[in-house]
C-alpha cells in the first residue's frame, strides 16, 4: 500500500471512527449527532459538458455546493454544449489536467473531496485503445452438411478460433487445426453432420457519452491485457492529480462477451475443453447438457470479470493512492463478489418512487457484500430519473433516500449536477437525466435542509456496525443454468428476470416480512465464513446466527462442503425444500464418468448437509427453530427498518414507507428499559414511553425517526408525542402572497380571503410561468387554549418543500410529503406566520417550449424524457405551484401531564 493509499486509509477510518456520544445513563438532551464529516454529507456527481470548465467558475460553484452542504463531487466529464467548441478542454490535456488540480485545491480548502472515474463518459476506453485490444463479441456459426463431400468455409470478419463436426451418430472430429487464414478445408466423410465454429469479432461498442478527446474504443473487461494496457495509459495522467479520493467505475455497460484468450481460461478454471463442446455452446443437444456447458461458459465470464478487470482496477487503484468505488450491477456476474473486491460499493436507484428500479432488494445486494467483507461504507447513485424534468421535489428525494437506507446505503451520491457557468442562460447547463441538483433549479433554495437530514443520518450509520442475523445464498448457478441465450446480466432493470418470483426472491420477501434481517452472501464470500462458537457464524465483517439456503438445485461442491462444515459445527443452516440435487456445469451431469467421482463426493456431502441441518418446506417454520432476533411488528406496523448495532445501543432506523401515520406501540427485539428516540429532520431527542418490551412511535406518512435501545435506564427528556388537546383550529381569513424569488419575472403579489391558495389559481399570466418561490403571510390572533403549550401546525396541501416562521423566528423547513411541525410560543393577541413556498420549474419550462426558447443545446444525447423520448415541455399542463391548505393549529397536551 503507498503512502497516499496510507493517507486516504486513515481519512476514511477517522471519518468513520464512532463519535463520541453521551453515554445511555445521561439525559437524553444531552444526545449529539455524530460530527458532520465530509463522508457523512452527501456528494454529488459533478459532469463537465466538452470540460468547458474556468477556475473562477469552479471555485464558485464548489463554493455553493459546499454553502448547500455537499461533501464532495466525483468529476465525470461528458459530451459538449453547442457552439462552445472554443471552451471545450480536451480530455486529459495539460489545461484539463490544471482545471481537475484546481477542483483539488479548492476542494481541500473547502473540507470536500473528489472523486474521478478512469475516462470519459461510461466505460474504461478512449482514443489509445487499439483495435487488436477492443472488446470482443464471441461469433458461432453452424452449418450442416452430407458427405461424402468437401466443406469450405471462409470468414473474413470473424477470427476464427476453433471449429468441430459431429455426425448424427456422435462422433466428433476436432477441425481446429485446419484453420488457415480464417478458412476451413474439410473432407467430410460419408454421412449427416454438423459443423460448428467459434471466433471473435469487435463487439462494436465505443466510449459511451465521451467528451473531447475521450473518444474511442472501449477495453475488453473480460481480458486483463486490454484492461492493464488502458490502466497504464491513463496512470500517466492520474500521477498528475495527487488529492483525488477514489477511482470510480460506473455500472457495467460493456457489450461483448469473450476474449482472445478465452478458451485457455476457460479450461484452466472448469478444468475441460470448451472447443469439444462447441455444440452444446451454440445450443444444439440435450437441454440439460447444453445449459451445464453455458452455465460454465457464464460462471468463466464472472470470473474473468472479477479476476480481469474489477480486482486489477482495485489494485491499480491503490497503487495510485486512491481507494476504489464500484457499481457492480449490470454485469454478467456475481453482484456480491464483485462489490466484495472494491472499497466502495455502490448501487444504484433508477426511476420513480413507484414501478422504478428503485426496489430495496436490488439496492441491498451492495450493503450485503460491505457487510459480509468488512467495508465500512456503502455509496449510491441515487434519485436517477427520479420523475421528469423539473418535475422532481424534495419530498421525492427524500422518500427515496430513506428507501436506500433502509438497504444499508450510507454514503449518497446525488445524480446529479451538471457544471454550468456564470453566463448560461436559464435553466443553465443540463444532463440529459433528471434529477437536476443545480443551483439553477428552485429546490436548490431548500436543498440544505434535506442534505442537513442526510448527512445527520448517515453520521450514524457510518458510526454503527452491521447487525443482521442471517446470512441468505444467493444461488446465481442456477439462474446460470439455462439452455438459451450466451450472456447472463444481472441488472437493477431486470429484477423480475432472476429475483423477484425466483427462490432467493421469495425467501428474502418472507425473510422481511417476518422481521428477519440479513445480508445476501455469494458462494466466494461463503467461503470467508466460518464457524465462530455458540453455534454463531464469523463472516471477516460482521457475525450471523444462521444461514438459509433457499430452494436450490445446483450448488458448488466448494459451497456445499462449507454449509456441511458450519452445520457440523453447530451453526444453524436452513435448507428450504431440500437439499441441492447437483453441482453446476457439465461436472455435475450424470453422463460425464470422467467426473464420477466428483459427483459421489456432491451425493455423500448433500446426505451430511441434510441430516446436519434443518431441512423443510416452510421457511416460517424453519426460521422457528434458530435463534433469530425476529421483528414482526415492522409489517404488522406497517414501519421497515434497518437495525445496527451502536456504541449507545442498538440502532434502528424505522421508514414509514405507506400512505398513512403509524401510532403504534411496537416490541423491537433489542429494546431495553431506556429507548431513545432521534428525529432526523428536526435533530431533536428523547426518552421514549415505554411498556415493558413495547415502544410507542409515532411517524407520519412518509417519515422515519432513529430508535436506540440502550441497555441502562435514565431520566431522559421525555419525547414529545402528538397528542391533541383539542380539535384542529383552521387558519382561514386573509392570506397575502408575495414573490420571494424565481423567474422568469416576479408576478405581483396578491391576496386571498379565504384561505391561501396556489399562486397557479390567480388569473396573472405571470404566475403560471413563475418557477421559484413565494412567501405566504397571515396574521391570526392566537386562541386561547393555544397560548402558553406546543401546537402542531399542518399546513395541508403543498406544492413544494415549506420554509415556517413564526413572529419572525425561523421554526424550521418542511420538505415533504408530511408537512407538520410543532410549534411553541404562541403570543396572546396577534401573531405572524409565514410559509414560503418554493415549487418546481416544471412551468417555467413548459413557457419556454410554448415560446420556442432553444434551451437545450447539448451534443450527443441531449436532453430526454424520462421514457427517452424526443423531450417537448409545450404540451404539459400547468402543474398547481405554492399553497393550497388548509392551515391547520392543533393544541398539545403537555407530556408531564
Amino acid at each position: 500500500m503507498t503512502a497516499h493509499l496510507f493517507k486516504y486509509a486513515a481519512a476514511l477510518l477517522l471519518a468513520l471512527a464512532p463519535a463520541v456520544v453521551a453515554p445511555a445513563q445521561e439525559d437524553a438532551a444531552s444526545f449529539e449527532w455524530p460530527e458532520a464529516t465530509q463522508t457523512a454529507r452527501p456528494w454529488t456527481r459533478w459532469w463537465w459538458h466538452g470540460s468547458a470548465v474556468d477556475a473562477e467558475n469552479l471555485t464558485r460553484l464548489l463554493e455553493e455546493y459546499h454553502s448547500v452542504g455537499i461533501g464532495g463531487v466525483e468529476i465525470t466529464c461528458i459530451y459538449g454544449v453547442q457552439d462552445n467548441d472554443d471552451r471545450d478542454l480536451q480530455y486529459r490535456s495539460a489545461e484539463w489536467v490544471k482545471a481537475v488540480q484546481h477542483v483539488i485545491a479548492e476542494a481541500e480548502r473547502l473540507g470536500m473531496g473528489v472523486d474521478i472515474p478512469a475516462g470519459s463518459g461510461w466505460r474504461m476506453g478512449g482514443p489509445n485503445q487499439t483495435a487488436d485490444l477492443a472488446n470482443s463479441r464471441l461469433v458461432l456459426d453452424t452449418r450442416k452438411c452430407v458427405g461424402p463431400s468437401e466443406f469450405a468455409y471462409d470468414s473474413s470478419r470473424v477470427t476464427l478460433q476453433a471449429a468441430t463436426a459431429q455426425s448424427a451418430g456422435g462422433e466428433v472430429v476436432n477441425l481446429t487445426d485446419k484453420i488457415r487464414d480464417g478458412r476451413i478445408e474439410w473432407d467430410v466423410p460419408a454421412g449427416d453432420w454438423t459443423i460448428t465454429t467459434a471466433g471473435y469479432r469487435w463487439a462494436g461498442d465505443k466510449v459511451k457519452r465521451p467528451g473531447p478527446g475521450g473518444e474511442g474504443l472501449n477495453i475488453n473487461p473480460f481480458w486483463r491485457r486490454s484492461v492493464d494496457a488502458f490502466l497504464t495509459d491513463f496512470g500517466s495522467t492520474l500521477d498528475q492529480l495527487p488529492g483525488i479520493r477514489a477511482q470510480f467505475h460506473d455500472s457495467f455497460e460493456y457489450e461483448g462477451d469473450w476474449q482472445p484468450e478465452f478458451f485457455a481460461e476457460f479450461y484452466e478454471r472448469r478444468g475441460y475443453r470448451l472447443e469439444e463442446h462447441l455444440e452444446e455452446l451454440s445450443g444444439e443437444g440435450e437441454a440439460d447438457l447444453v445449459a451445464r456447458v453455458k452455465c460454465d461458459y457464464r460462471e468463466t465470464l464472472a470470473d474473468l470479470v472479477r479476476d480481469d478487470l474489477v480486482k486489477p482496477w482495485v489494485d491499480w487503484s491503490h497503487e495510485h493512492g486512491m481507494l476504489a468505488r464500484n457499481q457492480s450491477h449490470g454485469s454478467p456476474a456475481n453482484w456480491l463478489d464483485l462489490y466484495a473486491a472494491c472499497d466502495i460499493p455502490e448501487t444504484e436507484s433508477f426511476g420513480r418512487l413507484h414501478g422504478g428500479d428503485a426496489k430495496i432488494m436490488a439496492l441491498k445486494f451492495a450493503s450485503s457484500a460491505a457487510n459480509v467483507a468488512g467495508k465500512p461504507l456503502t455509496s449510491s447513485e441515487s434519485a436517477t430519473w427520479l420523475d421528469e424534468h423539473f418535475h422532481v421535489t424534495l419530498a421525492e428525494v427524500k422518500q427515496l433516500v430513506d428507501r436506500q437506507i433502509l438497504s444499508g446505503v450510507n454514503h449518497l451520491f446525488y445524480h446529479g449536477t451538471a457544471y454550468s457557468p456564470a453566463d448560461a442562460a436559464w435553466p443553465g447547463w443540463l444532463f440529459y437525466a433528471s434529477t437536476q441538483v443545480n443551483p439553477q433549479n428552485p429546490i436548490w433554495r431548500d436543498l440544505p435542509s434535506l442534505n442537513q437530514y442526510i448527512t445527520r443520518c448517515q453520521s450514524l450509520l457510518q458510526s454503527s456496525q452491521p447487525d443482521n442475523d442471517v446470512l441468505l445464498y444467493w444461488p446465481l448457478h442456477d439462474f446460470w443454468h439455462d439452455p438459451n441465450g450466451l450472456r447472463k446480466d444481472v441488472r437493477v432493470h431486470n429484477f423480475e428476470r432472476w429475483f423477484e418470483g425466483h427462490p432467493c426472491g421469495d425467501a428474502a420477501e418472507a425473510l422481511d416480512h417476518h422481521g428477519c434481517t440479513f445480508d445476501f452472501i455469494s458462494d466466494a464470500l461463503l467461503q470467508q465464513c466460518e464457524a465462530a462458537g455458540d453455534n454463531r457464524i464469523k463472516a471477516p465483517g460482521a457475525g450471523y446466527r444462521a444461514v438459509v439456503v433457499p430452494r436450490t438445485e445446483h450448488m458448488p461442491l466448494a459451497t456445499l462442503t462449507k454449509l456441511v462444515e458450519l452445520a457440523e459445527s453447530g451453526c444453524p443452516v436452513l435448507v428450504e425444500g431440500g437439499v441441492p440435487t447437483s453441482p453446476p456445469g457439465l461436472k455435475g451431469a450424470e453422463s460425464q464418468g470422467e467426473w464420477a467421482a466428483h459427483r459421489r463426493e456432491f451425493n455423500d456431502l448433500a446426505r451430511r448437509l441434510s441430516k446436519a441441518t434443518t431441512v423443510g418446506d416452510d421457511l416460517t417454520t424453519l426460521l422457528d427453530k434458530a435463534p433469530l432476533r425476529l421483528e414482526p411488528w415492522a409489517a404488522e406496523s406497517g414501519l421497515k427498518f434497518l437495525r445496527k448495532r451502536h456504541d449507545r445501543g442498538v440502532l434502528y432506523f424505522l421508514s414509514n414507507t405507506t400512505d398513512k401515520a403509524v401510532d403504534e406501540w411496537i416490541n423491537p427485539a433489542a429494546a431495553g428499559e431506556q429507548v431513545l428516540l432521534v428525529d432526523p429532520t428536526s435533530g431533536q431527542a428523547g426518552g421514549a414511553a415505554v411498556r415493558g418490551k413495547l415502544v410507542r412511535i409515532q411517524v407520519p406518512a412518509g417519515e422515519s425517526l432513529f430508535l436506540i435501545a440502550a441497555g441502562k435506564p435514565s431520566g431522559a427528556t421525555a419525547w414529545q408525542y402528538d397528542e391533541p388537546a383539542g380539535d384542529p383550529i383552521t387558519l382561514a381569513g386573509d392570506w397575502k402572497v408575495e414573490y420571494v424569488t424565481g423567474g422568469p419575472s416576479l408576478p405581483e403579489s396578491f391576496a386571498s380571503t379565504s384561505g391561501p391558495q396556489p399562486w397557479t389559481d390567480t388569473d396573472d399570466p405571470a404566475a403560471e410561468v413563475f418557477g421559484g418561490a413565494a412567501r405566504y403571510t397571515h396574521v391570526f390572533s392566537a386562541p386561547e387554549q393555544a397560548v402558553g403549550t406546543a401546537c402542531r401546525l399542518c399546513l395541508g396541501e403543498v406544492f413544494g418543500s415549506a420554509r415556517v416562521a413564526l413572529n419572525g423566528d425561523s421554526q424550521g423547513v418542511l420538505l415533504g410529503p408530511d408537512y407538520c411541525l410543532t410549534l411553541e410560543g404562541l403570543r396572546p393577541g396577534r401573531n405572524r406566520l409565514e410559509i414560503e413556498v418554493t415549487g418546481v420549474a416544471a412551468n417555467r419550462i413548459r413557457d419556454l417550449d410554448r415560446r420556442g426558447v432553444a434551451w437545450r443545446i447539448f451534443k450527443d444525447i441531449n436532453l430526454v424524457t424520462i421514457k427517452y423520448r424526443k423531450f417537448d415541455a409545450s404540451g404539459w399542463p400547468v402543474e398547481p405551484m405554492g399553497l393550497a391548505g388548509p392551515v391547520t393549529l392543533t393544541p398539545l397536551r403537555d407530556p408531564a401531564e
